[in-house]
């Protein structure tokens, strides 16, 4: 499941592998430009976890502390997500020499040992990190590390899923999910250790991880006419079908975010941008539903756009409307 990859392309193109590849500084400086924007992901990753964290701890009607357990949250989400970027690689490293010849890997710019260093790196700062630092979590993030080597390993059946996309989905869907209920069970900890997980607390899961399911699906989407080789969604479902999709998962996020910005007060104007947004979203996936052409297919970039604008919404106006504790 590979970040930014046209799949349109064709897949008979040879690799040719530079034949001195550059230092090891070098090559993981090139992986982070090509393929893992440090300086984008890092930003994002902890104003999405403050977010969720502010979020969380509101909902439970308690003073919003950000403590110990909120840098155990971000630490985590950071580097879960470069571990999975890392076996992501590695996963499709023989392919993309095939698929995309051009890119860092297949050039020999990084190499494979380059992408076992960033993943079991990770590997080691999440179990460091957890286990000296998140002892109240400790049970889910082991469910959640476990299920990330399964997906890993493709559940030890790496040629059905890659013949099956929509299996694929299924099986590897869950894992985001899963990330976002360990990291909500951080900023619970950061309270009472006997806070519970409450229903609204599932309303907060499916407004952080909805998006993901949105993105996948929306990227994997072709317009009528222009499949290729590759197994997408459109292919499977039909375009139309397809579609409906992601346009579901971005309305019930938009009509859950609404459902938070109500129970937590966060006032009309936050309603009014959240109903704007959920128009515009309709607007361009319902253009792409009716005319299924190449210059109508936005639906990656509305489902992209969609999600930070809402988040940011969320985020400034939970920390304009509570007060927050730190450390």
């Amino acid at each position: 499941m590979k970040e930014g990859k046209n799949y349109d392309l064709p897949i008979k193109m040879e690799a040719t592998p530079v034949s001195d590849p550059p230092a090891l500084y070098k090559r993981l400086f090139i992986y982070a430009k090509e393929m893992f924007p440090v300086w984008v992901y890092l930003p994002y990753v902890l104003a999405l976890y403050i977010c969720m964290n502010i979020t969380v701890q509101a909902a439970g009607g308690q003073p919003i502390q950000i403590g110990d357990y909120a840098v155990v949250g971000m630490v985590s989400a950071f580097f879960f997500m470069l571990q999975m970027r890392a076996f992501d690689d590695l996963k499709d490293f023989e392919i993309d020499k095939e698929l995309f010849p051009w890119r860092a890997t297949p050039k020999g710019l990084v190499l494979k040992k380059d992408l076992h260093l960033l993943a079991w790196t990770s590997f080691g700062i999440l179990i460091l990190t957890n286990i000296l630092f998140g002892q109240r979590t400790l049970f889910f993030f082991g469910l959640t590390m476990l299920y990330t080597l399964l997906t890993y390993k493709w559940f030890f059946a790496e040629e059905y899923h890659r013949k099956h996309l929509f299996f694929t989905m299924l099986t590897h869907q869950p894992l985001p999910w899963m990330i976002n209920f360990f990291l909500i069970h951080t900023a619970l900890a950061a309270q009472d250790p006997k806070v519970s997980f409450e229903p609204v607390h599932w309303i907060i899961l499916f407004v952080f991880s909805l998006p993901v399911t949105a993105w996948e699906v929306s990227r994997k989407i072709r317009a009528v006419g222009h499949e290729t080789h590759y197994e997408t969604f459109s292919l499977l479902l039909g375009t139309r079908f397809a579609t409906l999709i992601p346009l579901t998962a971005l309305m019930l996020m938009g009509g859950f975010s609404l459902y938070l910005g109500y129970i937590l007060g966060l006032g009309t104007l936050f309603a009014a941008i959240v109903w704007g947004m959920m128009a515009l979203a309709l607007i361009g996936y319902s253009r792409f539903l009716i005319w299924p052409t190449p210059p109508n297919n936005i639906l990656t970039p509305v489902a992209m756009g969609f999600s930070a604008l809402l988040f940011l919404n969320l985020l400034v106006h939970m920390l304009v409307r509570y007060d927050i504790q730190f450390f």
